[in-house]
């Protein structure tokens, strides 16, 4: 099973955002689990946060979506 860097992490390393602004968001994520509140992904309330911009949301998301594709053609079985 592939293991992706968590979403938060790569907004810090790509310079969005901060820790503080991560763990402020993971902690609105925990306070809305304990209210049986819908689940919130934290890019959401990073970006509701105003910790992160809609240009920036949309550049992490892409940076999953080339590393989806780059790990699909790693795992890709040789011809030999």
């Amino acid at each position: 099973m592939t293991k992706y860097e968590p979403f938060g992490q790569v907004a810090i390393r790509m310079g969005f955002c901060t820790q503080e602004d991560v763990d402020k968001a993971l902690e609105i994520q925990a306070a809305l689990k304990a209210q049986q509140k819908e689940h919130k992904l934290i890019g959401l309330i990073l970006l509701e946060t105003g910790a992160l911009s809609t240009t920036q949301l949309i550049q992490v998301l892409q940076y999953y979506e080339h590393s989806a594709r780059v790990l699909a053609i790693e795992d890709e079985p040789t011809a030999n």
